[in-house]
């Protein structure tokens, strides 16, 4: 009978001769290696201040979001929900919304990250204002009147039509120094890059993604409405 090659009380010594021989690369110490890392995954995502936030928070940011940005809630936020009515929303009965990609989510955490403070100002006016007559335009008037809001809110509107971060620090230096150099910007992720709204906008799309039918560009475009709900 053919023996198993791995068969035999040298079995466990050869298998620690080949874990030496190939380095820290097995099959035990990847095995080990993913489940550390695994671990300090789950970990940051508990302990990290940028992923604590309540659903008042993520409707706060979808309606503040709409109000920069000129595009309608539901489009920035697919199945979002505001009850009883669009115009008198309680942020305990409505829904911000639920979709695959989920980008709103990656944009909250990264300014939350970085600019918590100013972030949470701007929260509260969106909050403040959501049953004004005028919602757009009363979010806008307190974001205005702060130089910490309204250039962290410009960031955000940058975000959403172009998946790329620029420091609201910078992009004040630019007004109050035309001449100083441009500002410097961090494209945010792969999925910020599919989902910028300047190119959704003008009916076309990055380079390597496309969720257009193929030949599109043979047909008269369609009403901007269509696009940004609004």
């Amino acid at each position: 009978m053919t023996q198993s090659p791995h068969s035999g009380p040298n079995a466990i010594a050869q298998g620690r001769t080949e874990d030496r021989a190939v380095g820290a690369f097995t099959r035990r110490t990847v095995l080990a290696g993913a489940a550390a890392a695994t671990a300090a995954i789950s970990v940051g995502a508990v302990d990290s201040p940028a992923s604590a936030q309540s659903r008042q928070d993520m409707l706060a940011f979808v309606l503040l979001s709409a109000a920069l940005t000129g595009i309608a809630e539901g489009k920035l936020a697919p199945n979002f929900h505001a009850l009883p009515s669009s115009t008198n929303i309680d942020l305990e009965q409505s829904d911000p919304g639920s979709d695959p990609v989920d980008v709103k989510q990656e944009y909250f955490d990264w300014v939350n990250k970085r600019h918590q403070p100013t972030f949470r100002r701007l929260l509260q006016f969106a909050k403040d204002s959501r049953n004004a007559s005028d919602r757009a335009q009363a979010i806008i008037d307190k974001v205005q009147a702060r130089p910490d809001t309204k250039y962290l809110a410009r960031s955000i509107v940058l975000m959403w039509y172009l998946g790329a971060w620029y420091d609201p620090g910078h992009l004040q230096a630019l007004v109050e120094h035309p001449s100083a150099a441009p500002a410097k910007f961090e494209v945010i992720s792969p999925k910020a890059y599919t989902q910028g709204w300047a190119l959704r906008v003008a009916q076309a799309h990055p380079m390597g993604f496309s969720e257009m039918q193929f030949g599109y560009w043979s047909r008269p475009p369609s009403p901007r409405g269509d696009f940004i709900g609004n």
